[in-house]
């Protein structure tokens, strides 16, 4: 081992065979052996590894003058034989003085140098020629001195000839030289490789080698070669690409200094020479690793001076195409990591881009994209200094422009153009000047800043990374702006909406811990006019909380129109209960919010009818997973379907088993107040009931309106009863997907109090109206009118019940279901009829018009009634006397 330079000769000895002969002055040695060395330096092999040598030499030390003599010695490395003599004087620096010979019709001298992992391959061809190397070694060679090296090399009239593939590689010539130098270190070494010439079957090649100072290399290199490719691959046996077929011309002049410690140190401009031309025809190859042909390759590209120029670079892969061109202003300044500005310019072209039949090589682990781009265009172009490209630790430093893009996707409907940006980078900070763009006549400018952006980069990072972002826009369409493969992300309502002089500015801070822990977003200024919605976006500002899996929304307010809130929402995205933090909770409190105005509600038309299918054609909630979720709400004014509600409040809670609990819900509405609580079951989304306990006070009847199955409109509770309804609706309610009754399945209670309240058009007395002429029939009054309904598949029944009217004071009981079809009994004062029959006697059947005064049954009296039966419907009644023996057995 050489500790200085790292140094580590390994042998593993075959045989040796060795004799001693010694005299007063001299050592005689001979040597016969066979071994395999390995020659390793600073921890990693070199080319001599695992190599082979046969050694037979015959050694005289001189010990007066500590003088080794090496006798004309063979040395065979694997097949190639080098003869070798010369002397080593250990008394003058271990000054050295030998030479190598070897001379061989063939390439083992080369190939015996070749790593072990070539020989199978080079095995394959039958080689000869005329080859030579000579090598000399002279000087003192320790104590800081180094020895003269010179090896020439070469050979001539030889070929190659691949035994498989029959190719043959004729007219093989070229002559090598290498010196150590006047140095005789690296900043003297030499090495040339001249008048390098080969005939392949097809083609030429021809090309000289001069590279000086190892230190800082001077590369003086022409080449000029012209290649079948289709011959290329058999003669090289390459196995990974079939049908390889095109042509391959190349022709170089370069001369250059690479400073290796300081590349920004090149040769002067007055000595550079670059000059580079490269030309591709119908280069088209299959290979085992990809599923598609590539084909159609052309590629022109020039270097003259410092510009690069790709003038031409087509690719065909499957169905698809694409088409390059770039320039870079100094590509010498990126080799040499100086920092001269550089400017890089790149055109790219596409008719297609069948995105779904690139990806599609394994789809058994992944899954195919499916798009396709039709009709790209995009330019791009970047202002840099050669030494950011190549030593920038993360993005390259400077400033970079989309120019233009233009795009048709398959699945996004809209066509992306005149997209242009501005973007700066420093080493930390990433700025964008400008990003604009329009997707079909929607516009956007987008500016923003980000800070320490270097995180990213980090194998684990650990810091904040801070984004300001502002978005405006004159005019932005949501029609399908965001839909994707047929699927619309926007609620149907707002699908044709359009924004006109949209600002949204705001902050996000982005928190890293060993890989990003959470995000922040702030948003404090958003604010737009709607077209569809005529509403503006005023005041809106909010909190976005992102980590492990949780979302917080804080304080999301604004205004929109008429509507102002405020919301928040804790919400768990995560699977694993066990690691969730706090329960998933959502509330809003608002001062107003128009809900008919947020989603531009407009009522069905008067004479709507709607079918039970229609109902449940609409968006089910009780599709969408639900989750165990509580939700709070406090509206001062509410508009819902024209519902004017105020001091809205309530609590509510969703389950996983598609339960909907209202713990409590108050509101002021039609005059009064109404509570409610009561649970949604949802676990059959076919069949959904809801269960409430509803409490009324002082409600007006003539403002209180109700959807009901076979209309499509909202009607009044009831047409012809009037008055303030207090009391308590409790029951099991068959719903549909839309939350509308149906009442034919199920079951209602209703206690009832109507007080001030009035009978109007009431079809159990329009019915016997003929038989009460001087009474006013249609407008009949009363105080107070209690009972307790029940509701059941549709049918209302009436226990018995005493109106004191102004019609005198009747009692009234009997069945009605939804299509009007009645069963109504009454029971009549027998004193009344007797009025009427006197009016009658005397011709007075004119009746009055005024409301007549209201009269009250005195329990204290007996009273004679009279019973009517009254069945069938308002429009085809029947009259007789009967009475309702339910009540009355």
């Amino acid at each position: 081992i050489n500790e200085a330079n790292n140094l580590i000769l390994e042998t593993f000895i075959d045989d040796a065979t060795s004799t001693f002969k010694t005299s007063q002055d001299h050592i005689f040695v001979s040597l016969d052996s066979r071994f395999l060395l390995n020659v390793i330096m600073n921890g990693d092999t070199t080319f001599i590894k695992h190599k082979h040598f046969d050694i037979q030499t015959e050694l005289d030390y001189l010990s007066l003058e500590q003088k080794l003599v090496v006798q004309p010695s063979e040395v065979k490395l694997e097949q190639a034989l080098f003869k070798m003599d010369g002397s080593i004087d250990f008394d003058d620096d271990m000054n050295l003085d030998i030479n190598f010979h070897g001379n061989k019709p063939n390439f083992d001298l080369f190939m015996a140098f070749a790593p072990e992992e070539l020989a199978p391959a080079l095995q394959r061809y039958d080689n000869a020629g005329k080859i030579f190397f000579e090598a000399s070694i002279k000087g003192k060679s320790i104590n800081g001195h180094n020895p003269l090296v010179i090896a020439d090399f070469g050979c001539e009239d030889a070929f190659f000839d691949n035994k498989i593939s029959k190719k043959r590689l004729d007219d093989l010539y070229f002559k090598g030289h290498f010196t150590t130098g006047e140095k005789r270190n690296a900043s003297t070494m030499e090495f040339s490789l001249t008048d390098f010439s080969a005939k392949p079957e097809a083609g030429i090649f021809n090309g000289n080698l001069l590279v000086k100072n190892f230190e800082s290399p001077e590369i003086n290199m022409q080449l000029k070669s012209d290649f079948d490719l289709d011959f290329l691959s058999k003669f090289l046996n390459i196995d990974d690409l079939q049908d390889l077929k095109g042509r391959v011309a190349l022709t170089m002049n370069f001369h250059d200094i690479i400073d290796l410690s300081n590349p920004e140190k090149s040769i002067e401009k007055l000595n550079e020479s670059y000059f580079t031309e490269l030309a591709v025809e119908n280069l088209s190859f299959k290979t085992s690793k990809y599923h598609l042909p590539i084909h159609d390759i052309d590629i022109k590209a020039k270097m003259d001076g410092h510009e690069a120029d790709i003038e031409t670079f087509n690719l065909r892969i499957g169905d698809s195409d694409i088409s390059i061109q770039a320039k870079i202003s100094d590509l010498p300044a990126i080799i040499h990591h100086t920092n001269n500005p550089v400017s890089a310019v790149l055109n790219i072209k596409s008719n297609l881009l069948n995105i779904k039949q690139l990806t599609a090589y394994d789809t058994t682990n992944s899954k195919p994209v499916d798009e396709a781009i039709k009709d790209l265009s995009l330019k791009l172009k970047f202002n840099s200094t050669a030494k950011a490209f190549t030593e920038s630790p993360n993005l390259p430093i400077g400033e970079f422009f989309v120019e233009d893009l233009y795009a048709q996707l398959t699945h996004y409907p809209h066509k992306l153009h005149d997209f242009h940006a501005d973007v700066f980078v420093d080493n930390q900070d990433f700025r964008i000047v400008d990003f604009t763009g329009m997707i079909d006549k929607s516009d956007f400018h987008f500016t923003g800043k980000l800070k320490n952006y270097d995180l990213w980069f980090n194998e684990d990072p650990l810091g904040d990374t801070k984004v300001e972002f502002n978005l405006t826009s004159t005019l932005l369409q949501l029609e399908d702006l965001f839909a994707y493969g047929g699927e619309n992300f926007v609620p149907q309502d707002y699908r044709h909406e359009e924004f006109k002089n949209l600002i949204v500015h705001g902050f996000a801070d982005l928190h890293f811990n060993k890989g990003l822990k959470s995000s922040d977003v702030y948003i404090d200024k958003l604010e737009a006019q709607m077209k569809v919605h005529p509403l503006r976006f005023e005041k809106f500002k909010g909190r976005f909380h992102y980590e492990d899996e949780h979302l917080l929304v804080e304080d999301f307010s604004g205004k929109l129109g008429k509507s102002q809130f405020n919301v928040n929402l804790h919400y768990y995205l995560g699977k694993d209960e066990a690691i969730k933090k706090r329960d998933n909770h959502f509330s809003i409190t608002a001062p107003r919010l128009d809900f008919d105005e947020l989603f531009n509600y407009n009522p069905p038309p008067a004479n709507a009818q709607t079918k039970p299918e229609d109902h449940e054609a609409v968006f089910n909630i009780y599709d969408l997973p639900f989750t165990d979720m509580s939700f709070d709400m406090d509206i001062k004014h509410l508009n819902y379907h024209r519902y004017l509600l105020d001091d809205f409040f309530l609590k509510a809670r969703t389950q996983k088993n598609h339960f909907i609990y209202i713990d409590s819900m108050s509101l002021l509405a039609a005059g009064g107040k109404i509570n409610l609580h009561g649970y949604f079951n949802g676990s059959d989304r076919n069949k959904i009931y809801f269960s409430p306990v509803m409490k009324l006070h002082k409600v007006d009847l003539d403002k209180l309106l109700f959807k009901f199955e076979n209309f499509g409109q909202d009607h009044l509770v009831s047409e012809n009863l009037h008055g303030k309804l207090s009391g308590t609706l409790s029951g099991k309610i068959h719903v549909h997907a839309d939350m509308v009754p149906i009442l034919d399945d199920s079951e209602i209670h209703l206690e009832v109090d109507v007080t001030q309240g009035r009978l109007e058009h009431y079809a159990a007395l329009d019915a016997v109206s003929d038989y009460f002429k001087d009474k006013n029939l249609s407008r009949v009054l009363f105080d107070t009118l209690r009972n307790n309904l029940d509701i059941t598949n549709g049918v209302l029944s009436i226990p018995n019940m005493t109106i004191n009217s102004t019609l005198g004071f009747i009692e009234i009981s009997g069945k009605q279901d939804m299509n009007m079809n009645m069963e109504y009994y009454l029971r009549i004062p027998l004193k009344l009829v007797t009025q009427i029959g006197a009016k009658k006697l005397f011709g007075n059947d004119d009746k009055p018009e005024g409301d007549d005064e209201i009269q009250y049954k005195d329990d204290s009296k007996k009273v004679r009634f009279i019973n009517l039966k009254i069945s069938g419907t308002p429009d085809n009644y029947k009259i007789s006397l009967g009475k309702d023996k339910n009540q009355y057995k």
